[in-house]
């Protein structure tokens, strides 16, 4: 495994997404559907006036700002504040949610999506099987992220399934590419290894290949 200190690991991702920007909309299928049911947690909390909103969206601004710091200071005592698929990219995401869910005001609500640890079977699965390294991310504990809370702000917690189904592996790694997802520590694998990857991965009946994801929403509420 090739460690990389943080400055270049977070270069790294950057350069990723950068170079996925064009084709992001069109691939991030996953992103927008849990995007949709955090929409949908927001209308349940219903925390806003829908006048307010509007009027915001005239004046709506947006900020370039590197998520490994603090919020910008003019983030402040805000009712809502929203993070899908991010933080299991940032550095500390634990130290990252506290300094977030320090900027709601009384009432507030932050409402968090992350792939957890329990992703990707089939791909750890397949590295075991044939003893080559599992190159993808190691994805976030729960219990973990949330250690720092009273269990009483924890307003909502779930666990999601979602599965993905591809031709074969070239595709579903293209996939995650097509997003600039593919980070990794690890050495790029060679053409005889991703073979075998390919032969090895759990087939479908007709051949085809999954990518299992589970998903974690948090909604945490400042009381």
């Amino acid at each position: 495994m090739i460690e990389m200190d943080s400055k270049k690991w977070n270069e790294k991702i950057q350069n990723n997404f950068n170079d996925a920007a064009y084709r992001y909309l069109e691939h991030s299928n996953i992103q927008k559907f849990f995007a949709k049911k955090i929409v949908q947690f927001i209308k349940e909390l219903n925390p806003f006036s829908k006048k307010m909103l509007l009027e915001n969206k005239l004046s709506r601004k947006k900020i370039l700002w590197d998520l490994n710091n603090d919020l910008p200071p003019e983030i402040n005592n805000c009712s809502l504040l929203t993070s899908n698929f991010c933080i299991h990219w940032l550095n500390n995401p634990e130290k990252i949610i506290k300094n977030w869910f320090s900027k709601l005001t009384p009432g507030g609500f932050l409402i968090i999506s992350y792939p957890t640890k329990d992703c990707f079977p089939e791909w750890k699965d397949t590295c075991k099987k044939i003893d080559i390294e599992y190159s993808g991310l190691n994805f976030l504990c729960s219990k973990e992220l949330l250690k720092d809370f009273k269990s009483t702000e924890i307003h909502y917690s779930e666990q999601f399934n979602y599965l993905e189904n591809f031709e074969d592996v070239y595709k579903l790694f293209r996939s995650i590419k097509n997003v600039g997802a593919q980070s990794t520590n690890c050495k790029r694998k060679t053409v005889k290894e991703l073979k075998e990857i390919q032969k090895f991965w759990p087939k479908n009946y007709n051949n085809t290949v999954n990518l299992s994801w589970q998903i974690e929403i948090q909604i945490i509420k400042k009381l």
